[in-house]
């Protein structure tokens, strides 16, 4: 099994056209050189799924690439991997880096680390509150976490945004708002069966 795993990279020299303006171009106008940073770990041992569409910004355009990169340069946030409505997967930081996915954040107990962005990667699926998730997109989630765990070399944590930056985050006063993604729609049995049911593919990264 091949898995074709597209870069765009969140950094100042990527000429990824958004509307009007490129990536890289976004970037350092913001006075930034990248959307990671340096984990100060060892790496790895969490995956958390995020939705993200630009509903917000345009009901037609809301599951369009370009106008979601753009809301994650204009926010200066990240995710290592994004995952559209096709199952087509894009690679925006590397995955021995820390990306800006979770804020302010704490995993349940028993573990109770808290800055979850320093052992953790990050996935986001193309989707909204209310549209779920496709086969395309499971099949695709399922496939790049069995080649996460590989890389890893164990079993990983699989958790979404609302776990670890929820109710019991702002009750601790870690932040003032609860994430809701990637929300009830998504359906974890499912997933968790297919990542049971996958092989280990052979990953190629391309550029687009």
């Amino acid at each position: 099994m091949i898995m074709k795993i597209c870069k765009i990279l969140l950094h100042q020299s990527n000429p990824f056209p958004l509307d009007g303006v490129s990536i890289g171009r976004k970037i350092a106008c913001s006075g930034k050189t990248r959307l990671w940073a340096e984990r100060s770990g060892t790496g790895f041992d969490t995956v958390i799924i995020h939705y993200i569409s630009a509903v917000e910004r345009d009901e037609k355009r809301k599951f369009e690439l370009a106008p979601i990169l753009e809301i994650l340069c204009d926010y200066g946030v990240s995710s290592h991997f994004l995952i559209d409505r096709e199952g087509k997967v894009y690679q925006l930081v590397p995955v021995e880096n820390k990306a800006w996915h979770c804020g302010a954040s704490i995993m349940p107990p028993p573990d109770r680390r808290k800055g979850v962005n320093e052992f953790s990667v990050g996935v986001e699926l193309i989707a909204t509150h209310h549209s779920g998730f496709t086969d395309m997109q499971y099949r695709s989630l399922a496939i790049l976490c069995k080649y996460l765990q590989a890389q890893c070399g164990k079993e990983l944590n699989y958790l979404g945004h609302s776990d670890i930056a929820g109710e019991k985050a702002v009750e601790m006063g870690l932040r003032e708002d609860k994430k809701p993604d990637p929300g009830p729609l998504f359906n974890w049995h499912k997933f968790m069966q297919l990542l049971d049911i996958v092989r280990l593919p052979n990953i190629e990264f391309i550029c687009e």
